[in-house]
């Protein structure tokens, strides 16, 4: 089934073409939002929002609702707006359901309707998801935002930077994603304050360096460099700038768990006769097949045995963090004294 993509929809609602049905789901939630803000302003006038936008929430839905402000006629306006957020249509009772797709089959001349899947995720192989998404596509459009990745999401904070009035090159760009992580929202706030920082010029690895925050994945991926390979003092420093930036134990825990799960699945694929990055074919590594490889090189002087000592002392000390009073910062770095002696 094709999706209208980001570019196409860009120019359709640019030409005043307003879709009666539209629906917004991906992992990139800061498009998202965006798109779904900009159906809402094109399709009703803010001076008369409170007569003709009507928001949702798709937790609580209830057909009759729906259905009546979809129905009712706008206020001196030509449209009314609906927008409905985390419609989970696959938990829907059979009766709710056909009626909705009834009345997507036949969507208000008057009225745009647009179904966010903000933080509800679309199971594309249920039958009820795919009998949703066919009945939008048919009357209007489904628009999917995914994050963005390599040389598209480079190119849009190299053009962010030059609209701020600062230039930015393609290794300062790719090293900035590298630091702070590839959530939109986030880059796009750095890229704030560097060019706010700057006042003009080029931005270089070192402004990155002295103004952005390291993401958590950036930081505990140092780490786990760091304990395999037994640099003690770097891994403890870490530690304390991820704890001064008030990172929960638990959270920084299970974000290294996840880096030892990598090496552990990136090892096994060599074993195997495979490249690294095959378990993602396996696993969920949607454009972060990079981190396979990654770990596949952090852990090239580990043994299998070895990796799955870690991950055993791992479980032993998220466990210990859940279930005890213990102070959490000395588990911590328990836990990092056993993974060094491991390496």
């Amino acid at each position: 089934m094709a999706f209208l993509n980001e570019q196409d929809f860009k120019k359709q609602i640019s030409s005043g073409e307003l879709p009666p049905l539209c629906l917004v789901f991906g992992d990139e939630d800061y498009l998202k939002k965006h798109y779904v803000s900009l159906l809402e302003k094109k399709s009703v006038d803010e001076s008369m929002a409170q007569f003709n936008l009507h928001r949702i929430n798709g937790e609580n839905f209830v057909f009759d609702e729906l259905y009546q402000v979809s129905q009712s006629m706008p206020f001196m306006s030509d449209y009314n707006c609906v927008v409905v957020k985390d419609l989970a249509v696959d938990k829907m009772k059979n009766d709710d359901f056909d009626v909705l797709l009834d009345l997507l089959g036949d969507p208000p001349e008057t009225c745009v309707m647009v179904f966010w899947m903000d933080s509800v995720q679309l199971d594309e192989k249920k039958d009820k998801t795919k009998q949703f998404i066919e009945a939008v596509n048919q009357a209007g459009v489904v628009l999917r935002l995914d994050k963005m990745s390599g040389t598209a999401l480079f190119k849009l904070l190299e053009n962010g930077a030059k609209k701020r009035g600062c230039e930015m090159s393609r290794d300062s760009s790719s090293y900035l994603v590298k630091r702070v992580g590839d959530e939109l929202n986030l880059l796009l706030n750095e890229l704030d304050k560097l060019c706010f920082y700057k006042g003009g010029g080029e931005i270089t690895r070192r402004d990155i360096d002295e103004i952005c925050v390291r993401s958590l994945d950036a930081s505990v991926f140092d780490l786990s460099k760091a304990l395999v390979s037994g640099t003690a003092q770097q891994a403890f420093d870490i530690l304390g700038d991820l704890l001064a930036q008030k990172e929960k134990p638990v959270v920084i825990l299970g974000t290294l768990v996840s880096a030892y799960v990598d090496m552990y699945r990136a090892q096994v694929a060599l074993n195997s006769g495979e490249n690294a990055d095959a378990a993602a074919q396996v696993f969920n590594y949607k454009r972060k097949e990079f981190r396979l490889k990654n770990a596949a090189r952090n852990s090239a002087n580990m043994s299998m045995e070895q990796l799955r000592s870690c991950l055993e002392i791992l479980s032993d000390a998220d466990m210990r963090l859940k279930s005890t009073a213990l102070d959490e910062r000395r588990i911590l770095e328990e836990v990092m004294l056993k993974l060094i002696l491991m390496s």
